[in-house]
């Protein structure tokens, strides 16, 4: 498959979100666990809801301590030290931020589950990784970044083992959705595209995988985002410690405006479970 222009210089872009103003943002508000929530109950608070998606989406995959999980864009590493908390298997997780994986090597020691973690600087796009090295493909909130999504799906596949399993969730910007509120969504997460679920549906079918899962989360975004506000409204006097007003302002805006998509029906989120044919 031909490689879509724009790979390296969407990476560099991401690399500089996250180290950047992002990373004070997101340490400070979100914490270690920076993904979205699905709530355990009518009055779940946030990082509860966050830890209850990682708990459901280990109910899909069957691990234990000979697993081996390819972590895609592991952020801060909260998810890969659950996965070895719980389950006592081994870890692989891949970034293009410095910082978060900085982050991720000391709250793996400080844990004392670093004989089951490890933390590399990598691209999804093109992983390092031999054929059929992994169990499970493991990944959240991180292929809206790819430049080029049916290589990150094709690359997946080339690492897990026949009967492997592609487990992921993504934020997904509607189809129907006009192109300048696209390029709006696109701007705050500095990435040229994102999908829809038909694209990823679309895409897995055509990379041969069995598609066991798909799960429409959409409806938790607008609560996620709005937790994510009014902590950032909240936390605005901690953040002029290390970020300008301007900056502050602008992700507020930003963060209005995905909510307000969320709830317009234009960014989705969902899940997908896929297992890799054993043929």
């Amino acid at each position: 498959m031909a490689e879509l222009p724009g790979i390296a210089s969407t990476v560099a872009r991401t690399k500089e979100y996250y180290d950047g103003p992002a990373d004070e943002i997101y340490r400070l508000i979100w914490g270690d666990n920076i993904h979205l929530g699905v709530p355990c109950g009518p009055s779940c608070p946030h990082p509860e809801a966050m830890e209850h998606t990682n708990e459901i989406m280990a109910g899909f995959v069957n691990l234990d301590e000979r697993s081996r999980v390819l972590d895609l864009g592991c952020g801060y590493g909260a998810t890969a030290r659950y996965l070895a908390r719980e389950h006592k298997c081994a870890v692989v997780g891949i970034n293009v931020s410095e910082k978060e994986l900085e982050l991720a090597q000391k709250r793996g020691f400080q844990a004392n589950l670093q004989s089951f973690l490890t933390f590399e600087s990598g691209d999804f796009h093109h992983l390092k990784y031999s054929d059929e090295s992994f169990d499970v493909v493991w990944s959240q909130e991180a292929f809206l970044h790819g430049a080029d999504k049916d290589k990150i799906i094709s690359e997946s596949k080339r690492v897990l083992i026949p009967g492997g399993k592609l487990i992921f969730t993504d934020l997904l910007v509607k189809s129907g959705t006009a192109q300048v509120d696209r390029e709006r969504i696109y701007q705050r997460v500095k990435t040229p595209v994102m999908w829809d679920m038909d694209d990823y549906r679309r895409s897995l079918m055509v990379h041969r995988f069995e598609v066991l899962q798909t799960q429409d989360w959409s409806a938790y975004v607008s609560q996620s985002y709005s937790w994510i506000r009014t902590q950032v409204d909240r936390n605005r006097d901690r953040l002029l410690e290390k970020l300008d007003s301007q900056t502050i302002d602008s992700t507020l805006e930003s963060l209005d405006f995905w909510v307000d998509s969320a709830n317009a029906g234009k960014i989705g989120w969902a899940l997908f479970v896929a297992v890799k044919s054993g043929a």
